[in-house]
């Protein structure tokens, strides 16, 4: 398993590698961008192997209970998610070139199609696994994360609504951290309320990007569209917090019967 799982994430490295430098000598991009950008890459690739060799127990089928041997197809769609981080707000913090703005709506609807795409192979073929659900969050999370800072910083999403995924982000990272730190399980499953809060976030983040491609005559309806998204995300918000509150007062159950 060990081999694989450094096979494929070399893989990916190089082809993140090769992917900036190809579109940053291309759109002539200065250099210290194009190094800035490669070293995140092989950070973040170097913290994925990290987190995949120190968690490689949860690579096993759901259905089978059988250890994985190899990381398998649905897993291998979700990692290519998380590690296009890099390409992906290398993109939008150039996207005033104008090469760099006619692939960047398709790049971005690409990796936010693979969302769904992973989930569908993994119970086609009873490919699920532990670790492809801890992985799918970290990618959709982490993914969002990136995205709304670089559209916070070139003025793309309002402010409000960036403060709003931000919360909700930090809320559910601190409340897995509690759990983990005190040793209780942590459900990893997505909810119904988070799948929505990730699709509804995902379309926005494409209809502002495609924004800066439309007449400027249409602010009034992507106020309401915006406002609309950030009413039923926060909604949701208070669904996760009900599972966090669930878990606390199992835990205090526990606790007094122990």
């Amino acid at each position: 398993m060990e081999k694989s799982i450094l096979r494929t994430i070399l893989f990916y490295t190089v082809m993140q590698l090769l992917f900036i430098f190809f579109f940053g000598l291309l759109c002539s991009v200065p250099p210290f961008s194009l190094f800035l950008f490669a070293g995140a890459a092989i950070i973040l690739h170097i913290c994925l192997y990290s987190f995949l060799i120190h968690f490689k127990v949860n690579f096993f089928n759901d259905s089978t209970g059988l250890p994985l041997k190899k990381v398998n197809i649905a897993n291998r769609i979700t990692l290519l998610r998380i590690s296009s981080l890099p390409s992906i707000a290398f993109l939008l913090c150039h996207m005033e070139i104008i090469e760099i703005r006619m692939i960047l709506p398709v790049m971005l609807a690409l990796v936010f199609l693979t969302d769904s795409f992973d989930g569908q192979i993994a119970r086609r073929k009873k490919q699920c696994t532990k670790m492809g659900q801890m992985l799918d969050s970290i990618s959709d999370y982490s993914l969002l994360a990136v995205i709304s800072v670089v559209y916070y910083q070139n003025n793309i999403v309002p402010r409000w609504f960036f403060y709003l995924i931000f919360c909700r982000l930090f809320l559910q990272t601190l409340g897995m951290l509690f759990f983990i730190l005190i040793h209780k399980p942590v459900e990893i499953g997505s909810t119904l309320g988070g799948k929505i809060t990730i699709a509804i976030t995902m379309t926005l983040y494409i209809m502002e990007l495609a924004r800066l491609y439309l007449p400027h005559d249409l602010p009034g309806l992507f106020k309401i569209v915006e406002y609309v998204a950030g009413a039923i995300i926060f909604l949701f918000s208070f669904e996760k917090l009900s599972i966090f509150f669930r878990q606390g007062k199992e835990l205090r159950a526990d606790r007094k019967s122990s």
